[in-house]
């Protein structure tokens, strides 16, 4: 059986630039990839013999909605693949919270069938791939940091200088990402307002560029979210903001004293929610990722 991680994501900042003409907005975001991840394990299908997903989370659809099967069909109808899999994912990413863990999947679940089948597809390719299935999925195929446009499908990696430490704290709310967008509450940002972003990033630099276009909507639709953002920003963030649509937020912090006694306190406090302690993923990490 062939094995991958497939991280999670933060929005460092998500800016809204208008609405497209296909009912997408343009964005302008920093992705940063997190060391929190689920496992995808791949091997050949024996019975059924088709390609089928076993999940340890009901709360994730094994069928055609999945968005992992939705990759595999492309593959199967515009670039012929043949062979069949057993896909066993283990989540530890929530679902419907705003850190792309059903994007990651989509990207983990390529890369190991590009290796598994030979298909032998460059990462350009891939992404026209992952386009089709997610707005956000391409960036999966670039981590640790990447700007992303358009819809977000648009990756320019950026080099990042410092170790970013988060706490993520998900309340178990499942937001519509369709919702969010719809919302009469999301705010626009010029595009020569945009922040100018430096050929490499610093912890101080992240802090000042840190907003969200999107919180005020999901604010708006999960007010336990504006919450926790306090409640984070008074543990010692530096900053704390909603990531992507939400419902989940994050702090960032400054040193490993601060990040340890502010996941304690947020756990103690929040214990019916799920609280992360993460880092921002490494160059050697993302390296094994995409040499698997």
């Amino acid at each position: 059986m062939e094995l991958a991680k497939s991280y999670a994501k933060i929005n460092l900042f998500l800016r809204l630039l208008g609405k497209r003409g296909d009912g997408y907005h343009n964005i302008f975001t920093l992705f940063c990839a997190v060391d929190l991840y689920d496992t995808i394990g791949l091997s050949f299908a024996e019975t059924p013999a088709k390609t089928h997903i076993i999940c340890d989370n009901a709360d994730i659809p094994v069928d055609s909605g999945n968005i992992i099967l939705k990759t595999d069909k492309i593959l199967r109808d515009e670039y012929g693949l043949a062979l069949h899999f057993k896909i066993e994912l283990n989540k530890s990413i929530p679902v419907g919270a705003g850190l792309g863990g059903g994007s990651g999947n989509a990207a983990a679940y390529l890369m190991l069938v590009n290796k598994a089948a030979g298909m032998g597809l460059n990462r350009a390719e891939m992404c026209k791939i992952l386009e089709k299935v997610g707005s956000d999925c391409c960036f999966f195929l670039y981590p640790p940091m990447a700007l992303g446009e358009g819809r977000g499908e648009r990756i320019t990696p950026v080099e990042n200088t410092s170790e970013l430490l988060f706490v993520i704290v998900n309340p178990g709310i499942f937001i519509s990402t369709t919702l969010v967008y719809s919302s009469e509450k999301i705010l626009l940002t010029e595009r020569t307002l945009l922040p100018k972003i430096p050929c490499s990033l610093n912890l101080d630099r992240i802090v000042e560029m840190m907003s969200n276009d999107l919180e005020p909507a999901v604010y708006d639709i999960c007010p336990v979210s504006a919450e926790l953002c306090v409640a984070l920003k008074s543990a010692g963030a530096l900053k704390a903001m909603v990531s992507g649509s939400g419902s989940s937020v994050f702090g960032i912090f400054e040193s490993i004293h601060t990040w340890d006694a502010a996941y304690r306190k947020i756990c103690e406090m929040y214990p019916e929610y799920k609280v992360f302690k993460v880092k921002s993923l490494s160059k050697a990490q993302s390296a094994a990722r995409q040499a698997m």
